[in-house]
């Protein structure tokens, strides 16, 4: 991620008024959260136009055709050490020593395995989670009854609902939303 350019920004098609909105860019794409459990990764030289929205130079169904992925498949990294190289090498044991302690990126499930969303940041008390549906839910970290390939909530749907946030509202340290592009930029 390098400017930050497109993240929370509303996303639409040639035809569509309304795929989803950009929770994650790289340096090739953007990943899109749509309603209900729409995903799509959607290359950078897809877009055509860039002001309040994002507006991808496809017919919507093209978007889904091409470019579809599970909800709560792994969101891409590009500013964060991968533990593979580029030579397909893997060098998990010094990824584990750096980032095994770090809840983000992390996919979030309730207590009945039910997908929630993925963690965006951490504070030393909460995860701030962007779920499905444009949903965001900032979480007390006390929350958490399991962490391993997902962090696991000690809640029903109803409870976890009652830690909903508009999108846009500001972090819990009072910075802007905006902020959590230029905490990428950083790592």
């Amino acid at each position: 991620m390098t400017s930050g350019k497109y993240f929370n920004r509303a996303v639409i098609a040639l035809d569509a008024p309304h795929v989803g909105y950009v929770v994650r860019e790289t340096d090739d794409k953007i990943v899109v959260f749509g309603d209900g459990s729409e995903r799509y990764d959607i290359p950078l030289s897809e877009i055509q136009t860039v002001s309040k929205n994002v507006l991808i130079g496809l017919n919507f169904d093209e978007i889904a055709k091409k470019y579809s992925v599970k909800r709560d498949a792994p969101l891409p990294t590009s500013k964060f050490v991968d533990p593979w190289g580029a030579d397909g090498t893997t060098d998990l044991k010094s990824y584990m020593k750096e980032y095994a302690k770090t809840l983000f990126n992390k996919g979030v499930r309730i207590a009945n395995e039910d997908h929630v969303g993925h963690v965006m940041k951490e504070t030393d008390d909460e995860i701030i989670i962007f779920g499905e549906r444009d949903y965001r839910f900032d979480v007390p970290k006390s929350k958490i009854i399991a962490v391993g390939r997902n962090v696991i909530l000690g809640m029903d749907w109803d409870e976890l609902f009652t830690y909903k946030v508009d999108k846009n509202a500001p972090l819990p340290t009072g910075d802007p939303i905006d902020k959590l592009v230029d905490e990428e930029d950083t790592l």
